[in-house]
């Protein structure tokens, strides 16, 4: 059976970077490439994007998803190559994107900024150049959404975008609320995003898996980081194949959204193909409620473990005990962490699969081939 949604989960640490394709009938895929992990995970992508054929490296979106170094550290280097010269649209939230900025505004990108110097600030922009005045995005930017915001506007709701000949893309987050939020903290956000800090990192302390109910039960808080709550998070769908991609936004918000959107297609869920777990599987996003929102046959988890402990017990305890049965947990690290959850015993009792990457391909990530179907 054909291809219909090809996904690459970059190994990018205790990041994100992933690489989307949707075969078409004739010519190149439509390629969509999410985030680029923190700053030493761009080797990785650049390596990986220069190994496309010369005529064949465009990228139809790059959407950086939010504000956080370990999102955008490897894009950063991306878009001073150049390889960013060959994508289509970026998707990003500026500064003049948020709500409030400047008086009667009509947030687009012609109000002082490219989405380059957004990120490395005018002294890193060896592209501005190319502007034929102050303030023209030498890089088309938010293209698909009328160089405004990419916004879903009201909690509950989302907005549809159709490519021609290519996947259709439901957006999920974030809110016009959430972005408001992001307004309020935009430059201390955006300088704690360029630096990588080294932070003191305590032992990693893995506990028995012996009552995934229990400890899916678990009250948690939840995501209080207003970068995370600003995500680009989105629905992927091309012939017959789907998969969310959670960026690290707030469950709260998929979970609304995805409702609303299952509603507006008179079902009670959007049950999809593949599900990339937001904030890397953290228990302060992925919630009961979300995980039922969204039923999955593939759940991704995009982490090292890094500093952060990630995935948590509790977010993927609620994915096994709250997914329909015989759904595949995939990891595109092997660690201690996530290899407790291979253990026969368990994914017998509690009817799950764990995939891995290829040992002969680790600097790959995890791959997964979504099928087509009618």
């Amino acid at each position: 059976m054909p291809t219909a949604i090809h996904i690459e989960v970059l190994p990018a640490r205790l990041g994100d970077c992933l690489l989307v394709e949707c075969p078409r009938p004739s010519g190149a895929p439509w390629r969509m490439l999410v985030d680029g992990g923190p700053g030493d995970t761009w080797p990785v992508l650049e390596e990986r994007l220069r190994h496309l054929g010369r005529s064949d490296r465009h990228v139809d979106v790059a959407v950086i998803t939010h504000i956080d170094s370990d999102h955008i550290g490897g894009m950063l280097p991306f878009l001073s190559s150049d390889l960013a010269a060959g994508v289509g649209d970026f998707w990003f939230n500026g500064r003049t994107h948020l709500p409030g900025h400047g008086p009667g505004t009509e947030r687009s990108v012609a109000q002082g900024e490219s989405v380059v110097t957004a990120l490395l600030g005018p002294a890193g922009d060896p592209l501005s150049a190319g502007a034929t005045k102050p303030g023209d995005a030498v890089l088309p930017w938010n293209e698909a959404f009328g160089r405004g915001p990419v916004d879903t506007g009201a909690a509950g709701g989302f907005v549809e975008v159709a490519v021609p000949d290519g996947p259709t893309i439901t957006l999920l987050s974030p809110t016009t609320a959430r972005l408001a939020r992001l307004a309020d903290a935009w430059a201390s956000a955006l300088r704690e995003a360029r630096r990588e800090r080294v932070r003191e990192v305590e032992p990693d302390v893995l506990a028995p898996l012996d009552d995934l109910r229990r400890i899916a039960d678990q009250r948690t808080p939840k995501d209080a980081s207003v970068p995370n709550g600003s995500s680009i998070a989105l629905l992927v769908e091309h012939r017959g194949a789907s998969v969310v991609l959670g960026a690290d936004a707030s469950g709260d918000v998929l979970a609304a959204a995805l409702h609303g959107l299952a509603r507006s297609r008179g079902t009670e869920t959007v049950a999809v193909d593949a599900f990339k777990l937001p904030h890397h599987g953290s228990r302060a996003n992925v919630t009961a409620a979300l995980v039922a929102a969204a039923p999955a046959a593939h759940y991704l988890v995009s982490t090292n473990g890094d500093t952060f402990h990630h995935p948590d017990d509790a977010a993927l305890a609620r994915v096994v005990v709250g997914a329909p049965p015989g759904p595949t947990l995939c990891f595109n690290y092997r660690t201690p962490r996530t290899e407790r959850w291979a253990d026969p015993g368990l994914t017998e009792r509690h009817r799950y699969r764990v995939a891995f990457p290829d040992p002969g391909r680790a600097d790959a990530g995890f791959v997964l081939d979504l099928p087509a179907r009618p």
